[in-house]
């Protein structure tokens, strides 16, 4: 259900558009867990319609997201709400809630139900999202602007299109079929449901996976080639791990979850007339790299290079969809990357370079033996994830301990950790202010309410252990600087060549010429 009285807070803000409409659609695409270096690796390969075309005709500049732990959702966040995770609420893609004890997904929702599945589960909701986003500023400012958000994930689906989106729609693993909240509407709408009978997942399920390239070529005789050892490729049989696990999450894993977001965005423009009439509307899209599969590879792996090949003819296709549907004049792309792939151990040890993969369970379960012994027996440590820790709190009090003090100690039996690089307590960044260097970053993603106690950075040669493939909660980066592509209408004349990512957001507010919220704490890129 919607929580947005569009027309009463346009007429609170009093805002009006500034001038005529630069554009009429808004396509922002996040890509998760990309390398970006690729799109130069593989220029050569890239078609003249896909990424190749963002590249030659459109505006790249350097993007900071000015802080450390870039995750799931937290990106996206920041880009459609032009703060920093410090503000805008949404700081790692799970974290400790302390009155309950449990952990709190970023956009799972206690209330809100999913629809469009027969299953009775838990909905997702940007009820954490304590910031504006792009699509309710647009509302604001008319009315009549629509907003829609569409990927495999539902923490990215979900808080790129914000509170005040009409709908917001993700993958179901269990059924296959795409489904939202009932935040947004009490049931699917009639071209969603028709949409899902179709069921193109089970088609991508059957086809199976092979070099693009390749897939005119016998795909019975490539399978059994690499399946006795003799094949130069590689084949993966989709349907028999959906058979062996029973989810359609194996899809994720593969190039066709990009091809399914796709032909499901043009299915949006197209029902819902995006683009076509006198408001700015907009459409967020949210790519993915072979998601959960994506550290099982290296960088130069032929299965990343036929995801790279087939994402661009993914955009091929979304390109001269809008041209057609939209007008070429008429829309704009802005096209970014989250929680971009690190170089890991493995990469780095083709160039001598020393680095690991830092197991913070091992590491605190020494923490915990540590405590017990200064402290005595108990359960001091409530949880942690990749890049924190929190202690009990109510435990300290009982103890008549400063809770100062126990963070203090912990930093420092952290900072011993052999990748740990540096070791900030939540005392120290409640009270400090930090410039600049690693610290302020981590500042910048630090919320006294949901972060932990002692919060520590990795040296750059070192990567988080995961607990499994498909393990999120423990998964983050530390590459803040990602390049940004615009293209289309109103990209033109000179824009600066890189700024902080919290600058996207006024940008998109010029090129709709709508006025910038007072909260917004950046600058257009384009100059006055």
């Amino acid at each position: 259900m919607k929580r947005c009285l569009y027309i009463l807070l346009g007429l609170v803000i009093g805002g009006s558009v500034l001038a005529e409409n630069k554009t009429k659609l808004i396509v922002g695409i996040t890509i998760n867990q990309f390398y970006p270096e690729w799109l130069s690796i593989y220029r050569e390969d890239l078609s003249d319609g896909g990424f190749k075309r963002l590249l030659k005709a459109g505006k790249e500049v350097t993007a900071d997201y000015n802080y450390l732990y870039s995750q799931t959702g937290v990106d996206q966040t920041t880009i459609y709400t032009g703060l920093l995770p410090s503000s805008h609420g949404i700081v790692a893609h799970d974290w400790l809630e302390r009155l309950s004890g449990k952990r709190e997904n970023n956009t799972e929702s206690k209330e809100h139900w999913e629809i469009g599945t027969e299953d009775s589960l838990r909905g997702h909701a940007p009820e954490h999202l304590q910031a504006l986003s792009l699509g309710c500023m647009m509302k604001m400012n008319n009315a009549f602007s629509k907003v829609y958000s569409v990927g495999m994930n539902p923490e990215e689906v979900v808080l790129s299109g914000g509170n005040c989106a009409d709908l917001a729609l993700w993958f179901n693993e269990k059924s296959g079929k795409w489904v939202s909240s009932q935040y947004y509407a009490d049931s699917l709408p009639a071209w969603v449901r028709e949409y899902n009978d179709r069921l193109v997942s089970d088609f991508f399920v059957k086809r199976g996976w092979m070099p693009l390239a390749e897939e005119q070529d016998n795909s019975l005789l490539l399978k059994l080639k690499n399946k006795i050892g003799l094949g130069s490729s590689f084949y993966y049989d989709i349907a028999q791990a959906k058979r062996k696990f029973n989810t359609y999450r194996v899809l994720k894993a593969t190039p066709y979850a990009n091809s399914m977001v796709t032909d499901l965005a043009m299915a949006v423009i197209e029902e819902t007339g995006l683009g076509k009439d006198n408001g700015v509307d907009l459409l967020a899209l949210n790519y993915l790299s072979l998601d959960y599969m994506n550290r099982d590879f290296g960088l130069d792996a032929k299965e990343f290079q036929d995801m790279v090949m087939r994402l661009d003819k993914d955009m091929a296709n979304l390109l001269e969809f809008l041209d057609t549907k939209v007008g070429r004049e008429n829309y704009t792309i802005v096209l970014t990357f989250c929680e971009a792939r690190e170089l890991l151990p493995e990469d780095l040890e083709h160039m001598k370079i020393q680095g690991g993969y830092f197991s913070v369970f091992k590491a605190v379960a020494l923490l915990k033996s540590y405590l017990n012994l200064i402290y005595g027996e108990g359960d001091w440590v409530m949880d942690y994830d990749a890049g924190q820790i929190y202690l009990n709190r109510e435990l300290i009090e009982k103890n008549k301990l400063e809770l100062r003090e126990v963070q203090d100690r912990v930093a420092e039996f952290m900072a011993e950790f052999e990748g740990v690089g540096n070791v900030y307590t939540a005392y120290a960044l409640a009270r400090n202010s930090l410039a600049e260097g690693k610290g302020l970053l981590v500042q910048n993603s630090f919320s006294q309410k949901k972060s932990g106690d002692v919060l520590f950075t990795l040296l750059p040669a070192w990567v988080t252990e995961l607990k499994d493939a498909e393990d999120n909660y423990f998964r983050y980066s530390k590459r803040n600087k990602v390049p940004v592509y615009l293209y289309g209408a109103g990209i033109k004349g000179e824009l600066r060549k890189e700024c902080r990512m919290t600058d996207i957001l006024p940008t998109f507010c010029f090129l709709m010429g709508m006025p910038a919220l007072y909260t917004l704490t950046g600058n257009s890129l384009f100059a006055d």
